[in-house]
C-alpha cells in the first residue's frame, strides 16, 4: 500500500502492546483504525485515547478463534468506516514448557489463537477487500520465534513458524489481486503477552488459568 489518508485499517490485539503500537501509526498516516480485542474494556479505552490524539479510532469486540466471531467484526468495521484496506492478524497468546508438560488445552489455545486467528482473518477479509478493488494488505505477527525455537517454547514458535509459512505462501497467491501480505517478526518487545491468560476463553480454562512456561517467552503481540 502507498496511500494511507482516509483508509481503514482493521488490527486484532489491538489495545494494546505491539497492535496499539500499529494502531496508532495507521492513524498518525491519515488511516481511521479499527482496534479488535477480545477484551471489550481496553478496546474502548484505547480507541477514547487514540481519539484525543485526532486518530479515529472504533473499538470492536473479537475472539480469533471463532471465525464467527471475526466475521461479525469484519461486519462491524465495514459498518463503520465502509471499506477495509489493511489488516493486522497480530492478536497472539504465549504458552511453553518441558515436554510432556504442556497441557492438551494450552496446546489448544495457543494453536486457535496464533495460528487459526491468522487463517479466520485472512480468509474473512480477503473476500472484502477483493470487492472493493482498491487493493489492500495483511500484517501477519509472527516473531523472531518463527525462525529459532528454544528448548521449552516449543508451542510458541510452532505457530510463529507456521504464521511465516502462511504469510510466504499467501503474498505470491494474493500479489495478482493487488492484495500485498508481510509477517513481522520482532525481536523482544515489552508488552503484556506474559499476561495473555488474563483473557482466555473458558473453552480453554478460563482467565484463571496459570499459564506455563510464560515467563521465559518473548513479548511480540498484544
Amino acid at each position: 500500500m502507498k496511500e494511507f489518508k482516509g483508509r481503514t485499517a482493521f488490527v486484532t490485539g489491538g489495545a494494546s502492546g505491539i497492535g496499539l503500537g500499529m494502531a496508532r501509526a495507521f492513524g498518525r498516516a491519515g488511516m481511521n483504525v479499527v482496534l479488535a480485542d477480545i477484551d471489550e474494556g481496553a478496546a474502548k479505552a484505547a480507541a477514547e485515547k487514540l481519539a484525543s490524539e485526532q486518530i479515529k479510532a472504533v473499538p470492536v469486540p473479537v475472539d480469533v478463534t471463532d471465525r464467527a466471531s471475526v466475521r461479525s467484526a469484519a461486519l462491524d468495521a465495514v459498518a463503520a468506516f465502509g471499506k477495509i484496506h489493511l489488516v493486522c492478524n497480530n492478536a497472539g497468546v504465549a504458552v511453553g514448557g518441558p515436554l510432556g508438560t504442556v497441557r492438551e488445552r494450552d496446546w489448544n489455545w495457543i494453536m486457535d489463537v496464533n495460528l487459526m486467528g491468522v487463517v479466520h482473518g485472512t480468509e474473512v477479509f480477503t473476500p472484502l477487500i477483493k470487492s472493493h478493488g482498491e487493493g489492500g494488505h495483511f500484517v501477519n505477527t509472527a516473531s523472531m520465534a518463527g525462525m529459532v525455537s528454544p528448548p521449552g517454547m516449543e508451542p510458541y514458535c510452532a505457530t510463529k513458524f507456521a504464521v511465516v509459512a502462511l504469510s510466504e505462501g499467501w503474498a505470491a497467491q494474493m500479489a495478482p489481486l493487488g492484495i500485498g501480505v508481510s509477517v513481522l517478526c520482532p525481536g523482544f518487545v515489552r508488552t503484556r503477552i506474559h499476561e495473555s491468560g488474563r483473557a482466555r476463553q473458558d473453552k480453554y480454562g478460563g482467565s484463571g488459568i496459570v499459564d506455563p512456561g510464560v515467563g521465559a517467552t518473548p513479548s511480540e503481540a498484544a
